[in-house]
Order: C-alpha cells, then structure tokens, then sequence
C-alpha cells in the first residue's frame, strides 16, 4: 500500500473540501489566503509530493516576522496590544506572522531569519545596531517600530516623543497650571529621554524656570515601576516642600505608580494634582481615576508598518523615517 500522501489526507486533517486543497495547491483563486496559506503549510508538514507549485518560496513571499525584545514578553499594555493589531492588519494583505522574542545580550539570528524563511522582519522596539547589522546579512527589508537607529539607513516608524513631552506639559499649561513636574527614567529610554526634552522646552518657553525649580522624578524610577514599588516613589515625593500642582509622566504605567504614591502621602487625584501620562495602555481608562495620556493610535501604527513593509518586498523603495504625532486623550486624572 502506498504512503504518498494525498488531498484527501490533507482536507481530512484541516477539516475542509478536497477542492480548497485542490484550489489552494495548484495556485488558483478561489479559496481565501489565510485557508490558502494552512493548506499549504499542512501539505509541506506531510511531505506532499507537489508538482506544479514551489511551496517554500509562496510560504517565504508571504511570510512575515516580527521580532521583540525578551523582557517584552508580559507586556501586555503595549507591545503585545501592537502585535495584535500588526496580526489582523498582516492577513489582510494575505501575510501570516511568526513572532520571535530575542534576547539583547545573547542575541542568536531566528531560523526562520536565518534559513530564509521569511520576506521581511519588523522589529518592535529598541535594538542594537548590531543585531540590525547581523539581521541585514540574512534580509534587507527589515522596519523598526517605535526606536530610530540614526547611523543606519533603515526603514523605521516611530512616534515624535519631543512633541508629545512638548504637548502634555502644554495642555497642562492651557489649563492654568504652571507648577508642572515630571516622571520617569530618562535615561533608560531614548523615548522617555525624548519626552522629557519635549516637557521642558515647553517649560522654558512658558515660564523660563531655573534650572533647580523643575521637579522631575527620574533615578530607580523604571524600576520601581516594573516592580510595582510605589512606596519607593512614595518616599522621593515627601522629599519636595512644595509639591507641583500637576505631573507630565513618561508613560500610563508611571503615572498610575505615581496616583498611588501621591494617595497614599494623603492626595486626591484630580482634585490636588493633576496627572498625564502617555501610550494609552489598555488599563487607562479603567483606572481610578481614568488616566489623561498621549497616543498614537496602535491600530495607525500597524497600518503603516504592513503596508510600508509590503511595498518594500514589492517595490524598489529607498530607506524612509514616518514621524507619527500623538494626540491627547483627556480623562479624569486632569480634570
């Protein structure tokens, strides 16, 4: 008896019609991408005998990775809310997604990098020029969300973090506040560095404070984020005499530490001090009280990275910045 696989075994395992196999194998319309794409995925599992069709080269054509950094992993507000939307957004364009977590430090090349397996990488979040470098000997149509690298010429779509620093500090300013602080770690971010830059511009612009009258709450502060240590924070805010009458925040997760801090040193939120934050993570509008922040739409975001990446697999197309701005989003915390 013969062991040579057939359709038949093919649509029994994916529960669908011989003629989708029949259709999808042989290169013909009917059928929708995401089908087209299991069927042909299924067949090369089972070592289908095809013919007509080179299989691993429409797999790799349609094939994309998106590669995010190993402390990423939980972080569930952002990056992994953006590799959601890039998912839905990439099977409209008839792409299916691995997703591959690397570690900084110890950075191996991904297989399906590696072995090319895939037609192009986006990479969400910083990276080093050095696993930029190592990327480009396997691919070159490589997109990096949300960290620029100035020195190489690669594609990259980031938000403009000077603006939104520059923005959050003047809304509060609009609303007649002029004793303004901010938080977070400015130097473990070039984004959050960013911000910070744009916060006080905006304050020398206004008010042309000297350079010991800003309150800024920046050292062990990413650290006392991811560890949820609001007492820390707590303690830095009963250091200041005077307290600011409102908080620029580097992003949702700080200013929600931040609440907590300022609650529990007696404070009322909006009521004593005022406070934004920025990324609009998922918790924002359930906390209490709902956060004010800055966003950059992430379903935006996905839009333009798979169809930028798309027409880089597609086109001949010369290496391009998109510079996306964020817009306010007002909530109780400031109101």
């Amino acid at each position: 008896m013969s062991n040579t696989v057939t359709m038949k075994d093919i649509a029994q395992k994916l529960n669908v019609s011989i003629n989708a196999v029949s259709i999808a194998l042989n290169d013909k319309e009917g059928v929708s991408t995401e089908l087209r794409m299991q069927i042909l995925e299924a067949a090369t599992e089972m070592n289908y005998p095809f013919k007509k069709l080179n299989v691993k080269d429409t797999l790799k054509n349609k094939t994309l990775v998106v590669m995010i950094e190993d402390k990423k992993r939980d972080d569930l507000h952002y990056y992994l809310d953006l590799l959601k939307y890039i998912i839905d957004e990439a099977h409209i364009f008839g792409y299916r997604i691995f997703t591959e977590f690397y570690n900084f430090k110890n950075f191996v090349t991904p297989k399906c990098i590696s072995e090319y397996h895939v037609a192009g990488i986006i990479v969400l979040g910083k990276i080093s020029d050095e696993i930029i470098y190592a990327l480009r000997l396997y691919n070159q149509k490589i997109i990096c969300v949300n960290h620029s690298i100035p020195y190489f010429n690669v594609d990259t779509i980031i938000t403009n973090n000077f603006l939104g620093g520059y923005v959050s500090c003047e809304y509060l300013i609009k609303k007649g506040y002029r004793n303004i602080g901010f938080v977070g770690e400015v130097e473990s971010s070039k984004n959050f560095k960013e911000r910070y830059q744009g916060y006080r511009q905006c304050m020398i612009n206004h008010f042309h404070p000297k350079k010991h009258e800003f309150i800024c709450l920046t050292k062990g502060i990413e650290k006392a984020v991811l560890n949820n240590d609001y007492r820390y924070i707590q303690k830095m805010l009963l250091t200041y005499r005077q307290m600011p009458q409102a908080f620029v925040c580097v992003n949702d997760r700080n200013a929600a530490i931040v609440i907590k801090a300022l609650q529990y040193n007696g404070y009322k939120i909006p009521e004593d001090i005022k406070i934004i934050g920025y990324d609009n993570m998922e918790f924002s509008k359930s906390h209490y009280p709902a956060l004010s922040t800055l966003e950059v739409n992430r379903q935006t975001i996905a839009k333009k990275v798979i169809r930028r990446i798309h027409e880089m697999i597609h086109e001949n197309t010369i290496p391009e910045t998109i510079m996306l701005s964020p817009q306010v989003i007002e909530r109780e915390s400031t109101l």
